[in-house]
């Protein structure tokens, strides 16, 4: 099944650096919708976490027709510039809010602008937009025909709130959420507690379960150099996580098994012997070969790890905690290797480093697992109704 039409995405980071979760994530959709015969530009943010520089090398396959960036930083900079005013306005009259609208709008002007310009200038079918930051560039006068896709990369309201200590206000910025996924027409979620909660709340689009996925990986022999790996990027979560592994799973292994951690993350690892980090690796496949087991010690999170997905598809067995497995759904969760205290973490480590038929059963489920609910071959088949039902 192909399609021969245009795609415009609006998405803030450089996926083809792939160093995080959210890039890998995005480059396999990407990838899936050139692969189906699509033409993909893309409007992406300069000055926010991403580097473009070697952005035309990047893309030599030419997965991307036209690149178009604005200026992050000059956007949130004037938007900062005109709050501060409205604020000692507000502090002024000393009248309390009923409008506030606490979830961040990164719709900015000058990208509202630039936004207008590049759909009225270019025909497209599909405008895709990754994070509700950005819903309201869709408040302009979208042509006739065009189909608006969101992509739920997390529950924005519950993350701010969870990384607030619970300060942040998540009554208003709920429905504030709400309001700007009512926007679009289709609305894919790669969690199924963000699926069921928005279909439950948004009437407007239709609701799609699109987990993470990627294609089967070619298998690759090698000798098993490392006991445990983790990876991942550096938020908070995985910070939280890896900190709480260290401090109060770490002491009740064995003193010499071997660690390796891997992505920006390795930098909060402690600096022990047994214990190698590496901040970036062009080819995690190699190092999920050489490693026995990998782990997902999270303590609170919202939507999908691709780190599940990975370390399922080089079958590599994972120890995870309930919150690392947010996301999956309830009828497949008991294909997982679950633990939520340190004794137990360390009991399943140790249970599967000892026992040789316990491990080559894992290894052997994790694959089945993958074929069965994260290959490309499977979640396509979701696409295909997005794209072409």
């Amino acid at each position: 099944m192909t399609a021969s039409g245009n795609v415009l995405i609006v998405f803030p980071h450089n996926f083809f650096e792939r160093k995080s979760g959210v890039h890998k994530r995005y480059f396999e959709f990407v990838s899936y919708l050139r692969e189906k015969g699509f033409s993909i530009d893309l409007l992406g943010l300069s000055h926010f976490e991403s580097t473009w520089d070697n952005f035309k090398l990047e893309n030599s396959n030419n997965l991307i027709t036209h690149l178009f960036l604005y200026n992050f930083r000059t956007g949130y900079n004037k938007q900062r510039f005109a709050s501060f005013f409205s604020n000692l306005k507000f502090i002024l009259k000393r009248k309390k809010n009923e409008n506030n609208k606490p979830l961040p709008d990164h719709a900015f002007p000058g990208m509202i602008a630039l936004f207008k310009k590049i759909i009225h200038k270019n025909k497209y079918d599909f405008i895709i937009i990754g994070y509700v930051y950005w819903a309201n560039l869709l408040m302009e006068n979208i042509p006739p025909g065009v189909i608006k896709v969101l992509t739920v990369e997390d529950f924005i309201s519950h993350k701010l709130y969870e990384n607030s200590q619970g300060s942040f206000e998540i009554e208003n910025s709920i429905k504030e959420e709400i309001k700007r996924v009512n926007l679009f027409d289709k609305v894919i979620c790669l969690s199924y507690e963000e699926l069921h909660f928005f279909s439950s709340h948004a009437l407007h689009p239709d609701f799609f379960f699109v987990p993470v996925f990627m294609n089967k990986p070619t298998p690759v022999n090698r000798e098993k150099e490392y006991d445990i790996l983790f990876i991942g990027f550096d938020n908070t979560d995985n910070i939280e996580g890896l900190d709480w592994f260290f401090n109060k799973v770490f002491p009740l292994l064995p003193a010499n098994l071997k660690i390796i951690v891997i992505g920006k993350i390795a930098r909060y690892a402690p600096e022990l012997p047994t214990v190698k980090r590496m901040d970036y690796t062009p080819d995690p496949g190699e190092l999920y070969s050489r490693s026995k087991i990998s782990i997902n010690p999270l303590q609170k999170g919202t939507g999908m790890k691709v780190k599940v997905a990975e370390s399922l598809a080089y079958g590599i067995p994972m120890i995870n905690t309930s919150k690392g497995l947010c996301g999956i759904p309830p009828e497949i969760l008991d294909q997982f290797i679950i633990a939520n205290d340190p004794l137990s973490f360390a009991n399943e480590i140790n249970h599967l480093l000892s026992d040789a038929k316990w491990y080559d059963d894992q290894c052997y489920k994790a694959k089945q697992t993958f074929g069965n609910f994260f290959d490309t071959r499977i979640v396509e088949k979701e696409l295909d109704k997005i794209f072409f039902g």
